[in-house]
């Protein structure tokens, strides 16, 4: 895992807070954002064995309750790097395995998760950073990745008032599948665009489903599996 953009050392203890805050219109409610994606993969996943999961640029944890309650059985990895973000943690969810970065080969995961990872990585790392996510898949396992969508004016306005995302460059859903495709690595894809509806209206995100092909959602997925053979 190479240098993120943002220095999220320095924010750690007040993450949670800053994002809230910026959210503001959309909702406030940072809770929403983390289980509607754990949720999504749950739908997606669970029926099927998946007794390990990474989320790879995990910061403090916002997804990790989630993933404990609908995944219960599977053992949970963290990694990120932020080593103060780690901490926190690793306070909160003692049991959940703490993987630094440069630990991570040799790890095999049935399920990989980066939330929001991506556009905090250095445009030329990107697609050297991505094979080692790739190959840190087990086979016939899954990686899903969540992204900020650029053409969402909201999502755009949010990014701009984000203390820790000065300096980043956004990845449209095509660039996302881009990077992804490497032929070093087989894997099945799907992508569309989600959360087209904030807390407010959160009665109503059923629908995502049926409109995951219109540009509009304030992110979008990428969702792999890789073929068993690999």
């Amino acid at each position: 895992m190479s240098e993120s953009i943002g220095n999220f050392d320095e924010v750690a203890d007040t993450y949670a807070g800053q994002l809230k805050t910026v959210l503001g219109m959309f909702g406030g409610e940072i809770e929403y954002f983390a289980l509607y994606k754990v949720e999504f993969l749950f739908n997606t996943l669970e029926k099927l064995p998946i007794k390990t999961i990474l989320d790879y640029g995990s910061g403090i944890g916002a997804s990790i309750p989630y993933f404990k309650v609908l995944f219960p059985s599977a053992q949970i990895s963290a990694t990120d790097l932020s080593t103060e973000s780690l901490k926190r943690l690793k306070i909160d969810h003692p049991e959940v395995d703490i993987i630094q970065p440069c630990d991570l080969n040799g790890y095999r995961f049935d399920l990989v998760f980066l939330s929001c990872v991506i556009h905090h990585m250095a445009v030329d790392t990107r697609i050297t950073e991505v094979g080692k996510i790739l190959g840190l898949v087990q086979s016939g396992g899954y990686v899903c990745v969540f992204e900020h969508n650029p053409f969402n004016p909201i999502t755009r306005r949010i990014v701009s008032k984000c203390e820790f995302d000065k300096g980043v460059m956004l990845v449209s859903k095509r660039q996302l599948h881009q990077l992804f495709a490497t032929p070093q690595e087989s894997f099945d894809f799907r992508s569309g665009y989600c959360l087209f509806f904030p807390p407010a209206l959160k009665l109503f995100r059923f629908l995502d489903r049926f409109i995951r092909w219109l540009p509009l959602g304030g992110q979008h997925f990428l969702l792999g599996q890789k073929s068993e053979s690999t």
